[in-house]
């Protein structure tokens, strides 16, 4: 059901990967990394040499080629900065560029765009936006993954536990509010795409908090202890109105209808830490987890009214903790064909089901890793 296309070292340790949405670039995908390098000071004026820790990362573009059966990653360029936490895509061009925004260690929200429809021209900077001073940024989203507005918002959390909204308009990124969301690291933020007035965040303080920007961000709008450890995911979904997962340290998977956010819909348990969570993009029917020290999950989300999601496929082949994970858009998937009589098709249906399968980049840490896998759904 899993099957490696191809490793690839990424030098530094990897922890974000992102598919391109866009038609014609679909092919494309981002790989962010995050090294902490540690050097030795030498100061006579101090009685002991201290620790001096760099935070550094490179920020790899790869285009995807081949068939389905045989496809590999190319590396178009890479591009040094500090350390990368999160990437996202915008999901509709601005000013017909394709643009995609990320957060750094030195807590800054940089913007960029692809500089041409040729990939091999690389990448240029829009924007650079001080998350605040001596933190890091954690995780970002975008606000018109369903209402493709040209003018999105850009939701930014960060490890002083702060939640920053910005605006992209004419590629000018400007803040909206800023406020004290955790008490500890806000891991994760991200919208509620079918209402872009409500944000979600994620803490280390184990809570659940969503937030109306139409009102006053003192008090939340609600908050939820289900979750037992810190928060670190959250994933509303662009095809099914008012449902949303969100993932913890606590291992647990759960599905909220947002209209109660008081109990979930279901709780899966993935033995690892909820850190990704990926909705397949064309039909919402498969959810993708990068689950930390427990590898990679596939789980169908087909129906949410049970307890707990059924687990498809559990990818393992990562020796490292688990990070990064995203379906390619341009994945064609089943196909349903007629049958010739030279066919060999048990009687008596003659027509039949083929799946192409989903391509999926996953990365992980330690290892400094990036593989390329196809899964594949049992056709019965």
């Amino acid at each position: 059901m899993a099957t490696t296309l191809q490793v690839i070292d990424t030098e530094y340790s990897a922890d974000s990967v992102e598919w391109c949405p866009l038609n014609g670039l679909k092919d494309i995908l981002l790989c962010g990394t995050y090294q902490l390098q540690e050097s030795q000071q030498n100061d006579a004026a101090e009685e002991n040499a201290k620790q001096s820790q760099t935070r550094v990362g490179r920020l790899y573009l790869h285009r995807l080629e081949g068939d389905p059966e045989s496809q590999t990653l190319k590396n178009v360029s890479s591009t040094d900065m500090p350390g990368i936490l999160d990437i996202k895509w915008c999901t509709v061009p601005i000013d017909e560029q394709s643009v995609f925004g990320l957060v750094t260690s030195v807590g800054e929200l940089q913007v960029y765009k692809l500089k041409s429809t040729a990939v091999e021209d690389g990448i240029e900077q829009l924007s650079v936006s001080s998350l605040g001073d001596d933190i890091l940024g954690l995780s970002l989203d975008w606000s018109n993954k369903v209402s493709k507005s040209s003018s999105p918002r850009i939701a930014c959390s960060s490890s002083d536990g702060r939640i920053t909204v910005y605006q992209l308009t004419n590629s000018d990124v400007l803040e909206l509010s800023s406020w004290n969301a955790h008490g500890f690291e806000a891991w994760i933020t991200a919208f509620n795409y079918w209402n872009e007035n409500i944000v979600y965040s994620g803490g280390d303080d184990c809570k659940l908090k969503g937030w109306d920007l139409r009102q006053s961000t003192e008090i939340p709008a609600f908050v939820s202890k289900r979750h037992s450890m810190g928060v670190c995911s959250v994933q509303s979904c662009h095809l099914k109105p008012n449902i949303l997962c969100t993932g913890s340290y606590d291992e647990n998977l759960l599905v909220w209808d947002d209209r109660n956010m008081k109990s979930p819909l279901s709780e899966t348990s993935l033995g690892g830490g909820v850190w990704r969570i990926k909705w397949e993009p064309h039909s919402a029917d498969l959810i993708l987890t990068a689950t930390m020290y427990n590898g990679f999950h596939v789980l169908d989300a087909r129906d949410l009214s049970g307890d707990s999601l059924p687990i498809l496929c559990h990818y393992k082949e990562h020796s490292s903790i688990a990070y990064g994970a995203d379906w390619c858009f341009k994945d064609s998937h089943r196909k349903t064909v007629s049958l010739g009589d030279d066919d060999q098709l048990p009687s008596p249906s003659r027509t039949g089901a083929i799946d192409d399968g989903r391509t999926i980049a996953t990365c992980s840490f330690y290892d400094h890793c990036l593989h390329l896998w196809n899964y594949k759904e049992n056709i019965s």
